[in-house]
């Protein structure tokens, strides 16, 4: 059932065309994580668990903190801060240098989206190895992300056959190159526009490609 789900999200995703596919599924993934436990899921046990011990990182505070949603993370929040005061001043200042340290890497969200993520680049191969319908729409993308493309060449290294996976890394990579051409296409245009030989000209595409370029690179 979750591989279904994923799927169908899966291709959702990549038939918006819109940037890094798996970027989107990344953030939809996060955001429903972010209403789901600022709603019911506040109550469970297993939950606040988890959330008392692991905390949340800058990022993922600021998003639960404009989530809408303040009692259950004002819950959240005190539960958590009983259980840091227990790791960082019952075990003596010898060991607050790790504690903090810990604390400051430990965050409940990121390791639920990064198992979402796994599970996410696992299906996008095995749909690749599958279907034929989604190679061709894997092949159609705009680009995918330094972040997610590098994801998607570990997993296709574990998961997938020497075909798949030589086609599969080729795709990518010509989706890519084909992007980063364009990029650098538009760049050098908008810089050939503040010569005055130029400046008559259309700007084509390039007026936003240091923004494109930006987004592409972070």
């Amino acid at each position: 059932m979750a591989e279904k789900i994923y799927s169908i999200k899966i291709k959702e995703a990549f038939n918006e065309k819109c940037g890094c596919p798996v970027c989107t599924l990344r953030n939809l993934l996060e955001k429903d994580e972010i209403q789901r436990i600022l709603g019911a899921a506040m109550m469970e046990p297993d939950i606040r668990k988890e959330t008392n011990k692991k905390g949340f990182c800058k990022n993922h505070l600021e998003k639960l903190a404009t989530g809408g949603n303040k009692l259950p993370l004002a819950l959240m929040l005190s539960t958590h801060l009983e259980e840091l005061d227990k790791k960082l001043f019952k075990g003596g200042s010898k060991k607050a240098a790790g504690a903090y340290g810990d604390a400051r890497k430990s965050c409940y969200l990121c390791s639920r989206v990064a198992g979402f993520m796994n599970s996410v680049a696992d299906n996008i191969c095995y749909l690749y190895s599958a279907e034929e319908d989604f190679r061709t729409l894997f092949a159609r993308q705009e680009y995918f992300c330094k972040t997610h493309s590098a994801k998607l060449l570990e997993m296709a290294e574990k998961t997938l056959g020497k075909k798949d996976r030589i086609a599969f890394a080729d795709t990518l990579t010509a989706v890519n190159k084909k992007y980063i051409d364009t990029l650098k296409e538009d760049l050098d245009w908008f810089c050939k526009k503040f010569d005055y030989r130029y400046e008559k000209e259309d700007w084509k595409n390039a007026k936003d490609s240091i923004e494109r370029t930006v987004k592409y690179l972070s």
